[in-house]
């Protein structure tokens, strides 16, 4: 018979402890006798869903173990938002604030108080192609099918051939402000050696205003510093109608040339979840978040219709104004109308006696701050159709930012504020304008009273399942660029040094001699 000897050994080598069963236990149990949180988050969207009479839009998508894949969903009070400032929106994939680490998108626009609202959101799980490609025509279905005049993103491929895709009409820009941020990291080197190399840089993307003023600055900064073959540049020079404001002009934004929109709901959903918040609890504190925010819009609907406007040049125009236009959009006129006021209008004769010549309907003018070194002034140009009462200008912020007063109507405002006859005038296009673009704005919009329009994401047999982490890119951990200069001059830290062997680059915690010395102790005692 054999004998066998004394067996002894550790606990830390015991590779399945009471921990591990408890948890094998825990998920068996949650496997046989309770839904998933995956499908308890559903099941509230589905009871909010029968509270509202069936106007929630919800959809999901889940992969082949019924695990959730996507999720879409919008509020009826999102769709109504979108119905009425869906021009353009926004979104980013940055925020992953939840147990499994899902991408929650907002889709966000901008108010009539300049205030950001959302649009509806969606959960992702990976960022593939294919998977922007089903939220977003998800996301359009549930919106009625009426696609935004553009769309706002970062600088992402996957989604960009999405959009592409799925909005071939919509105009899709970049946001100026992340492109922005790699400037100074990419072109470090020319930032420390050339000192004017930044003011050049800012004077040829920032301050071109047009398409022409852009591409000769361009060709000359190019020229200059030899970025002929500078390939990341040349990348940026290529995507230039998506976010060089000189080009950027000719879309309706909404005061909008980034994602900062999307990335503040982001920040205030912060007060609501946290990394450790699973599913029903999202979709319970995204409620409360929407709730909040609506309730921000309502507050400044009462002050819009309580408080009074202080006037600053007292015109019968100012005063108009501050009757129709909500109080934040009344400040942005009346700075505008306060600015304008500062520039000098006249006739170009020249372009005015040719456009004669050539049959041309439109008188031309030069607009600018007289006060201004002619050196440094921006001279901005004026077409004006008397017969139509339209007004183009190099500016086009009318175009851009949707503004209704600014150097597009500088002449005609002149001349409105001057008599109350062309001010009443110019008020009696305005009323008969007005009811026209109200219908144009609602026209393409379907109800959803109809319980057809909000489809049930329970229409899945089995229960879905919790997904599993998320592997998408998210945001980093922000580390701030440091340019070379920066650098110099400062000590390098000591490397680690291990107490027990005295030897660099390690302390005593992952010192192989000290772990060696404590297992023979061990081994010693139990002997």
């Amino acid at each position: 018979m054999n004998v066998i000897g004394n067996i002894h050994g550790v606990n830390d080598k015991v590779g399945f402890n009471v921990k591990h069963v408890r948890n094998e236990l825990r998920d068996e149990r949650k496997k046989r006798f309770e839904i998933s949180d995956a499908q308890a988050g559903l099941d509230l969207l589905h009871m909010l869903n029968e509270e509202s009479g069936s106007k929630y839009f919800i959809r999901i998508e889940v992969d082949e173990e019924n695990r959730l894949k996507c999720l879409v969903c919008i509020d009826p009070r999102c769709i109504m938002a979108y119905q009425n400032f869906g021009d353009v929106v926004a979104f980013d994939t940055t925020y992953r604030k939840n147990r499994y680490a899902m991408s929650f998108v907002p889709f966000t626009g901008v108010n009539h108080h300049y205030q950001s609202v959302i649009f509806g959101f969606a959960l992702m799980r990976d960022e593939h192609a294919s998977t922007f490609e089903w939220m977003l025509r998800t996301w359009l279905e549930g919106v009625g099918n009426k696609p935004p005049l553009t769309i706002i993103t970062d600088q992402d491929q996957a989604m960009a051939s999405a959009i592409a895709v799925v909005l071939p009409n919509t105009t899709h820009l970049l946001c100026s402000w992340h492109i922005s941020q790699k400037i100074p990291e990419k072109l470090a080197h020319y930032y420390s050696a050339f000192p004017e190399f930044k003011t050049d840089f800012n004077h040829c993307i920032y301050k071109s205003l047009t398409e022409c003023n852009f591409e000769a600055r361009w060709a000359s900064f190019v020229e200059k510093y030899h970025l002929q073959e500078y390939k990341w540049l040349n990348v940026l020079y290529e995507l230039k109608r998506k976010w060089i404001l000189a080009y950027t002009r000719n879309t309706f934004s909404a005061f909008q040339n980034s994602t900062s929109r999307s990335e503040g709901m982001n920040s205030f959903f912060d007060k609501y979840v946290s990394s450790a918040t699973g599913l029903k609890e999202f979709i319970e504190n995204a409620q409360k978040a929407l709730a909040r925010q609506f309730m921000r819009e309502k507050e400044e609907d009462y002050f819009t219709i309580n408080l009074k406007r202080p006037m600053k040049l007292h015109t019968t125009l100012e005063y108009h104004a501050s009757c129709i236009y909500t109080k934040e959009m009344f400040r942005s006129f009346q700075d505008e109308l306060v600015e304008f006021s500062k520039y000098f209008v006249e006739k170009d004769r020249r372009a005015s006696e040719e456009g004669e010549r050539m049959g041309d309907v439109y008188t031309y003018y030069s607009c600018y701050r007289p006060m201004t070194e002619p050196t440094r002034r921006n001279v901005y140009f004026v077409a004006f159709e008397k017969a139509g009462f339209l007004g183009m200008c190099t500016c086009r912020m009318l175009k851009h930012w949707g503004y209704p007063v600014d150097t597009y109507w500088r002449s005609s405002l002149k001349n409105s504020i001057a008599s109350k006859e062309r001010y009443d005038y110019v008020v009696g296009v305005m009323n008969r304008e007005i009811p026209i673009l109200e219908r144009m704005s609602v026209d393409g919009i379907k109800s959803y009273e109809s319980n057809s329009h909000a489809p049930n994401a329970s229409a899945h047999e089995e229960p879905i399942l919790d997904p599993i982490m998320s592997q998408t890119k998210g945001r980093k951990k922000d580390v701030r660029f440091k340019s070379p200069i920066e650098s110099i001059g400062k000590k390098e830290k000591p490397p680690r040094k291990c107490t027990y062997c005295q030897m660099e680059g390690y302390d005593k915690r992952k010192c192989a001699s000290r772990l060696e010395d404590l297992k023979n102790d061990q081994e010693l005692q139990y002997n």
